[in-house]
């Protein structure tokens, strides 16, 4: 029989300064994510930059938290659209976080749990742009694991799927009742990568070109939706250094009033599930610096989440590309 494998990034375990610093450091310390000496990384990343940020996050996580599920939104969202996807396919289906629980081990060892003649286990890394600190480090853990610890059943891992009908489709839906409203500016707001990271990716081809990718997904969810794509904007959210992309989310914000643009709906492709980013840095902060520049609407598009359509075709996603 075959399952299914949903990863995410992840999130901290709950949303106290201790745990939140656990989370930093342990996301910074891998080499994919910040791509210095194995040394000068630990240090940074344990030592100097997740104790500094904790109480930051920490306070920033409080405002989101999901206290009636007493988790994450990210994880709570990842769970229910596992289950929706399991009861529609009646195939065993587990989460896992990259970084934080259930870890890669745990989430293998509960499929096989579930199903003794487990033969395939297929992968779905939520991450439909590839990027290094995102999709490869998925992929890099989990063959990492199978390395240590040979496992009965082989593994299909699914491909970005930045391009793909159905996530398209999915965005389109999501977007639709408020394209109908009216708006000024469309703002698909994505993770900002360092330049080092988008070079390597670049000269690799459009497999593993980030922002070819984000642009295919801008160009096709407007042809779907037959929309204007001049009055689109690409934006980058969370840069923390000079050297990343740009433009930034919040510069962007605070301009874009001034130049007339009072009307923003504003969506996150990247991300399928709502997270920190998505309902902190943008359903907030974005949104209040919006309209302290003179915005008069400001509509924060939710992530695809586990929305029936999304949940259709991540379905189909996986069945296609496998």
């Amino acid at each position: 029989m075959r399952g299914i494998l949903i990863i995410n990034t992840g999130s901290p375990k709950t949303k106290s300064r201790e745990d939140v610093k656990f989370f930093i450091g342990a996301m910074l310390s891998d080499p994919l994510v910040m791509t210095v000496p194995d040394w000068l990384r630990t240090t940074l990343a344990t030592k100097i930059i997740a104790p500094l940020r904790a109480s930051n996050s920490a306070s920033h996580y409080s405002l989101i938290w999901d206290d009636k599920h007493t988790q994450s939104p990210l994880l709570y969202n990842t769970q229910q659209l596992a289950t929706k996807i399991e009861e529609a396919t009646n195939m065993p289906v587990e989460i896992a976080m990259r970084y934080g629980l259930p870890s890669i081990p745990e989430a293998l060892s509960k499929l096989k749990a579930k199903c003794a003649t487990l033969h395939e286990v297929v992968v779905v890394p939520l991450f439909p742009q590839y990027a290094q600190s995102s999709y490869k480090t998925v992929v890099e853990a989990i063959g990492n694991q199978f390395y240590k610890k040979p496992y009965s059943f082989r593994l299909k891992i699914v491909e970005p799927y930045y391009d793909d009908p159905n996530y398209i489709h999915a965005l389109a839906e999501s977007l639709r009742p408020h394209i109908a409203k009216g708006y000024d500016r469309l703002v698909f707001s994505f993770h900002s990568l360092p330049l080092t990271h988008v070079e390597i990716g670049w000269k690799k081809g459009k497999d593993f070109d980030y922002v070819y990718q984000i642009k295919e997904t801008v160009r096709l969810v407007s042809k779907e939706l037959d929309i204007d794509p001049k009055k689109n904007r690409i934006v980058y959210s969370s840069a923390i250094g000079r050297k990343w992309l740009k433009p930034d989310l919040n510069e962007t914000m605070q301009q874009l009033p001034i130049d007339g643009s009072k009307r923003v709906i504003a969506i996150t492709p990247g991300f399928p599930a709502d997270n920190l980013e998505t309902l902190y840095d943008i359903g907030i902060v974005a949104r209040d610096n919006f309209m302290k520049a003179g915005g008069e609407e400001f509509t924060f598009v939710p992530c695809l989440n586990f929305e029936q359509y999304w949940v259709e075709g991540l379905i189909k996603i996986i069945t296609n590309k496998v």
